[in-house]
Order: structure tokens, then C-alpha cells, then sequence
């Protein structure tokens, strides 16, 4: 969402040039957002707007300016209406995404709030800009990563805002095979780009859970985000490979490099035939260890994709994305319906329900206060039990859903034993207020917990006698075992699952749950690392949940690994002292 324009001098892209080595090859790095090879000629989409935020008029101007916002604001809302019919039978998802920036452009309370700093003698663009910037900052300062991302959505509906009040507008004309930069994009701008049928995207900003990147993904336009200064960097009409696997990006790559690249997007297509044929086929190690894969949901929409993709159900179902999405802490029934959906199109699939993950830095309705440091206050199962009205509604919820016998709910963020068992008590007395309805529901629901503090990890014996399993948040584990926040790139270094602390915390997790006869699975990203899958199963893991893109290159992992000499490499690993040395063995291995 991001106010920009094609440079006039942009050619329709028919071919590749192959003959590029008068020019230096160059290398950029970024993060892997949607997989694929890719190469084509760079297009550059550059801003080009000056953001005024203390622009005045006089009084007589108001009226027009207000009469401007309206007509803006009605002209942006038709051209996303428009992309939005254009997609509506292809996804569920991908119609989702259009609709919710619709739903943000018309939002009452904003554009009231947009039309009185209007009347306090601002200009349209200047009241734009202050209020967008005004409604973005309780996320900006957000803990989490999915929130932050709506942040540069909000930017990018700002600017294109503005683009429509200055009556600038925006040609996706561009040649076929092209490689879009730019610094970021609008959900609608990759619907658009699509129909040109581009070969890839790079943003210098995003994230992977950014709509754009959804829909990238959706599209299957390999993308790389978060590349500094790439619409600088890189020469607009210049050879791009694009590797949205690794993040490599090479501009005006070498003969020798572009037949290597013809060579591994070969290999690439066939890779992707084989991995269909895996869906049907169990993930077994040769030696015959089962692990079972599932897959990591946000929204019902989801789910079309974790089906296509053979998961053997959800291993986690953030509830959280429906409070972040409807805005406020929905009620009993509104839950049911929305649990229910899900329920029903993964049956017989088990659903893991996680209990809303909640704290100021997500939402701030029913907060005692804000907090300078959410991540470590008042939030997941803390939260819950001081609002126990908003868990008991939650819990009845899932307990009506889970008549079906394929849900599962999950405490998130668990320190202390005393909270699973005021949970559990909870959940008898939602258990007596249904049977006294007569609504049915599975009295033996499994209920698990999160281990995702150090706390847990120590007393992971004693909670798995309360419960029915583990699932393993290695990104908040390794976040709070190493006293580094996993958002601050000052501290990214140390911020590393690989880390021998996290490990052994991992070790101790898996080795009390098999002591006690519950399962354990992985939900955070090691689950999904290319280079932890045989140390996981050397450590006993049961299950590993992943987002539904990695789950048929996890299963061909897991299906060429043996169980025996996994547990020979994770005994080695765990005699490493340092989380060099622990990579440095994985990656020989």
C-alpha cells in the first residue's frame, strides 16, 4: 500500500538478455518471503510524494478540501471494489485481504477523526498523514510481529490515499517476466502486477505476514522483503535473479551464473512435481520413526492450503487473529461460529485451539494499564485469568466445537503450575454449565499447554502430569531463555534457537512428556529450519507444526533421514558449547 509511479522509460520485457558480463555482478541479501527461482528485467517503483503534515488552509477552503477526501476516498474504495470482484472466485483468502484494506479506507471513526483535524484548518493530505500516523503508533511500539506489519499496511493505504488526492495515478503496464522493486506494496498493487504475470517482487520493507506477502505467495510470485536501499541499489531495466528460497538476490548476474540459475530452476520444477506426489505418502523416517506434520493457521481461509498441502491437521490455530481482526473480544457465539468453520472443514483433522494470546501490545480492551515492556507483563494465560469473564466465554466456545472429537485447546504462555490448574477448573465449570444445557461436547477434550518460558522448559516434569501435551513456542523460548528480544535487530545475533541453552530446554520438554506418556510437538520456526529437522528427531520430537509452504519440503526431509543416526547427531549436539559450533555440526551432517 504504497503511493508510487512507474518510470515513464520502463520497456515491455519480451526476453532475457543473456549477455551481461560487461557489467559487475552484484549480490543483495533479504528475507525469503515467498519461495521460488526467478529472473527478469527490474522494474523500479519509486515514491515520489512529499509528505506535508502541517499544510494549512483558510476557513473558506474547508468545505472543498472535506468534499476532496470524499471523492478520494470514493474513487480508492471503487478500485479496490474492482480487484476485489476480480478475485472473489479465486480465494476465500485473497479476497480477505482486499476486503480488509476496504474495510480500513471506510473505517467512520477514522475518517470523522481525518474530516476534524480538516475543520481545524489543515489540508486534506497534512489531516491524512497526522491521523494515519496517529492510529499506527499503538503498533508501531507493538511486541508482535504481525501487528508491526499492519503498521507499513497502514502507511502504504496512507500514501496511495494521497496519490489519489493529488490526482496521480499508477500504470501497471509492464512487460511480462519483469522484477518489481519497490519499497513496498499495496495487497491490490500484486493483484494488479499478477495480471501482468511479473516473475517476481522485492521490497525493501514488509514482512512475511504483510497481506502483500500473502498474496504473493497465494500468486505464486516469488518474492524476497526487507532489502535495504534495493530501489536505489539496483538499475532499473537491469537482469535480476531472484531466489525467494534463500533471499539471494543477483543483479546482472554473469553468463556462468545465469546458466547455473537456468539449471537450478530446472531442478526446481521437477523438485515441485515430486513434492505433490508426497501428499499422500505418511512422513516416516526410513527406519520407520512417524513424525507428524501439521500446520500453523491464522485464519479459516487458511485452511484450503494446509489441506492441499497434506497436513494431518492444525497444530496451531492463533485465536487471537479473530479478536486483532473484528476489533474487539467477541462473545460466545460469535467464537463458536468461527471455531466451528474451522472444525468443520479440517474434520477429521484434529484442531488445536490456542487460548487468545493476548497482552497490551496485541490489544489494549480490558487492559489494567499500558506497558513498557508487554512481552514480559501482562499477557497470554496472566491476562486470561485476571478477565476470566473473557476465558470462560472462549473456553465454552471451544468445548461446543468440540463435539466433532477433533478439538484440542492450548494455555499459552505458561510460568507457573498454578496456572494450568486454575485453568483447568475453569474448564470444569464451562464442562457443568453445558451438560446442565444439554450441549454436547467431548468430555475428554485433550488440553495442552505452550512451553515457552525457561519456567516451563525447568517444570515441564510436573506440568505434563496436568495435562494432555506439549507444544514448543521455540521463538519466545529462545527469546526469553537468552534475554534477547527477537524484534530488536541489535540483538539479532544473539537471538538464535541453535543456542545450546535452547536446546537442552528443548531436550528437557520432550524428555518429561515421554516420561509421562503425552505428546510433544514444535510450533515455533525451528520446526520449519531446513537444518534442525534431524536434530528435532533425534530428540524425540512427535510432532512438528509449520506453515503450510514448508510442510511437503519437511515431509521429503523427515522421509530421507534415519531415526537411529539422527539420535547419534543430536548426541553430539548436545555436547556443543557454543551455537557456532552446533550449526557447524548440523550443517556437515
Amino acid at each position: 500500500m504504497i503511493f508510487h509511479s512507474l518510470k515513464s522509460t520502463t520497456p515491455i520485457i519480451k526476453s532475457v538478455e543473456l549477455n551481461t558480463d560487461a557489467k559487475a555482478e552484484k549480490v543483495l541479501k533479504g528475507i525469503p518471503s515467498s519461495p521460488g527461482l526467478s529472473m527478469g528485467k527490474a522494474v523500479i517503483i519509486n515514491p515520489e510524494i512529499e509528505l506535508l503534515t502541517n499544510d494549512k488552509i483558510s476557513s473558506f477552503d474547508i468545505p472543498k478540501e472535506i468534499d476532496r477526501l470524499d471523492f478520494a476516498i470514493n474513487e480508492l474504495t471503487e478500485e479496490f471494489t474492482y480487484l476485489l470482484n476480480k478475485v472473489q472466485l479465486e480465494s476465500k483468502n485473497i479476497s480477505a485481504v482486499i476486503e480488509a484494506n476496504i474495510m480500513i479506507l471506510n473505517d467512520s471513526f477514522l475518517i470523522d477523526s481525518i474530516k476534524k483535524r480538516i475543520k481545524k484548518g489543515y489540508s486534506s493530505e497534512s489531516s491524512v498523514i497526522q491521523e494515519f500516523d496517529s492510529q499506527k503508533q499503538f503498533l508501531l511500539f507493538s511486541k508482535d510481529s504481525i501487528l508491526k506489519e499492519r503498521v507499513v499496511e497502514l502507511d502504504q493505504i496512507k500514501e496511495r490515499l494521497i496519490h489519489v488526492l493529488r490526482n496521480k495515478h499508477i500504470s501497471f503496464i509492464i512487460g511480462k517476466n519483469s522484477i518489481v522493486i519497490a519499497q513496498s506494496l499495496l495487497p491490490t498493487d500484486v493483484v494488479q502486477f499478477r495480471e501482468s504475470k511479473i516473475a517476481g517482487i522485492i521490497t525493501e520493507v514488509g514482512g512475511i505476514s504483510a497481506h502483500s506477502s500473502i498474496l504473493a505467495r497465494s500468486f505464486d510470485i516469488t518474492e524476497v522483503i526487507g532489502v535495504k536501499d534495493a530501489t536505489s541499489c539496483i538499475e532499473d531495466g537491469s537482469i535480476v535473479i531472484i531466489d525467494g528460497n534463500t533471499g539471494i538476490i543477483t543483479i546482472n548476474p554473469t553468463s556462468a551464473t545465469i546458466e547455473n540459475f537456468k539449471l537450478l530452476k530446472s531442478k526446481e520444477l521437477e523438485n515441485r512435481s515430486r513434492l505433490t506426489e508426497l501428499i499422500s505418502k505418511p512422513s516416516t523416517t526410513i527406519d520407520g520413526y512417524k513424525i507428524h506434520l501439521m500446520a500453523n493457521v491464522n485464519f479459516p481461509e487458511d485452511l484450503d492450503k494446509q489441506i492441499l498441502e497434506g497436513a494431518e491437521g492444525i497444530g496451531l490455530l492463533r485465536t487471537e487473529n479473530l479478536v486483532i481482526e473484528s476489533g474487539h473480544f467477541p462473545n460466545e457465539e460469535e467464537q463458536f461460529n468461527w471455531y466451528e468453520r474451522i472444525v468443520k472443514l479440517a474434520f477429521p483433522k484434529p484442531v488445536t485451539f490456542r487460548a487468545f494470546d493476548m497482552g497490551s501490545d496485541k490489544y489494549a480492551e480490558g487492559m489494567p494499564k499500558h506497558e513498557s515492556n508487554p512481552a514480559l507483563g501482562f499477557r497470554g494465560i496472566r491476562f486470561l485469568l485476571h478477565r476470566k469473564d473473557i476465558f470462560k466465554s472462549q473456553i465454552l466456545a471451544v468445548l461446543r466445537t468440540s463435539a466433532k472429537k477433533n478439538a484440542r485447546f492450548m494455555i499459552p504462555m505458561v510460568s507457573t503450575v498454578n496456572e494450568v490448574l486454575q485453568t483447568l477448573e475453569l474448564l470444569e465449570e464451562c464442562k457443568v454449565i453445558l451438560r446442565e444445557d444439554s450441549v454436547p461436547f467431548d468430555e475428554n477434550m485433550p488440553v495442552g499447554i505452550m512451553i515457552e518460558t525457561p519456567a516451563s522448559a525447568l517444570q515441564s516434569s510436573i506440568l505434563a502430569k496436568y495435562c494432555n501435551f506439549f507444544s514448543i513456542g521455540t521463538n519466545d523460548l529462545t527469546q526469553y531463555t537468552l534475554a534477547a528480544d527477537r524484534t530488536n535487530e541489535l540483538v539479532s545475533e544473539t537471538f538464535d534457537s541453535f543456542h545450546p541453552a535452547v536446546i537442552k530446554l528443548i531436550k528437557m520438554t520432550i524428555d518429561s512428556a515421554k516420561a509421562n506418556n503425552i505428546t510433544v510437538a514444535i510450533c515455533g520456526e525451528l520446526g520449519g529450519h531446513a537444518a534442525s529437522t534431524a536434530l528435532l528427531i533425534g530428540l524425540g520430537i512427535d510432532e512438528l507444526s509449520v506453515t503450510p509452504p514448508t510442510l511437503l519440503e519437511l515431509k521429503k526431509r523427515v522421509r530421507t533421514l534415519s531415526y537411529s543416526d539422527s539420535k547419534i547427531l543430536t548426541e553430539n549436539v548436545l555436547k556443543c558449547n557454543t551455537y557456532n559450533e552446533v550449526r557447524q555440526l548440523l550443517e556437515n551432517a
